[in-house]
């Protein structure tokens, strides 16, 4: 990653042309791109050469893989084949899957995702420091965790130490409970011990993506100086 802290950001952009402005116009602000099934199914896994070309970053391809190892090892194949700095995979494929994720990684990262940041997704905390502690075992790269869930952050951190990498998600516009006013504020994730914040429709969505990725860019500078 281009920075131990910072902005990893989430371009769920359909459209490709304004996927490609939006990234020109943020990428000084951010330290890597999480690229989702949304787009990746979309265009297919050829826009992350296509997104290099714009914008010389880490850049994640969050399949959150949740297959048989066989498959799993193929598509993440076919991921670093495409350019893709590491991959993301669901913690439920276990051992087996992570070994056969690592086969084809070579020195690429490789997260594991945990849980989800709303309410309803099925995956229990205890299942979740299931998963994390895999990602511990398996000497994994870094783990999600979600910023909506509420003591998460520092729970998770104490859990894995200093040295794996934590990117939290549903920052600005998530909301864990649907009458939430409104999602965990840019920075407070950091603050609470995460690497990363994944960012997404907070800056894409807005009117200026640029302002909104530099604004977010100097409320974690503050914090971290």
């Amino acid at each position: 990653m281009k920075s131990k802290k910072g902005i990893l950001f989430a371009a769920d952009i359909l459209d490709k042309n304004k996927l490609f402005n939006v990234l020109e116009e943020v990428k000084p602000y951010i330290s890597a791109i999480k690229i989702g099934n949304l787009v990746l199914y979309q265009h297919s896994l050829s826009i992350i050469k296509e997104i290099k070309k714009i914008a010389s970053i880490p850049i994640l391809a969050d399949l959150k893989l949740l297959d048989m190892p066989n498959m799993v090892g193929k598509i993440t194949k076919n991921a670093v084949d495409a350019g893709a700095d590491g991959i993301m995979v669901a913690g439920s494929i276990g051992i087996e899957g992570i070994l056969e994720c690592k086969k084809y990684l070579n020195n690429n990262l490789l997260f594991v995702f945990t849980q989800f940041t709303h309410c309803d997704g099925l995956i229990t905390e205890d299942e979740a420091n299931q998963y994390i502690q895999l990602a511990i075992d398996m000497k994994c790269d870094g783990v999600q965790v979600p910023a909506t869930v509420k003591n998460r952050i520092p729970k998770v951190r104490n859990m894995v130490g200093p040295d794996v990498i934590l990117i939290s998600c549903g920052i600005g516009t998530q909301k864990y409970f649907e009458n939430e006013t409104e999602g965990p504020s840019i920075g407070s994730a950091i603050q609470l011990g995460a690497d990363y914040e994944i960012i997404g429709r907070s800056i894409y969505q807005n009117s200026s993506p640029m302002n909104a990725a530099r604004a977010a860019y100097n409320i974690i500078l503050g914090i971290l100086e």
